[in-house]
């Protein structure tokens, strides 16, 4: 079948858009929507992260992570965890 294609663009630049287009769209539908308000203790921050203990507590002396201390146990949302992992350094390990 011959390929027909009427278009100011060539057609690897419509091909191109299309893809990207459709990447556009299905990869929102492939990642689990992250909950605002999850709360994770520090064990699950420092896996996200990729820190140590002790980074995780600065962290929380400096005010750079939020904390929420429920019954003496320490929480953060998840969401500010995941954001903080892009924040601190300008990269995320």
């Amino acid at each position: 079948m011959n390929d027909m294609i009427f278009s100011p663009i060539d057609k690897r630049q419509l091909i191109q858009e299309i893809a990207e287009e459709v990447v556009a769209r299905i990869i929102p539908e492939l990642q689990p929507p992250v909950q605002e308000n999850e709360l994770i203790q520090i064990p699950e921050a420092m896996k996200l992260l990729g820190r140590s203990r002790t980074t995780i507590n600065n962290w929380r002396r400096e005010g750079f992570l939020k904390e929420q201390v429920i019954n003496t146990r320490v929480y953060f949302k998840k969401s500010d965890i995941l954001n903080a992992g892009h924040q601190k350094n300008g990269r995320k390990k």
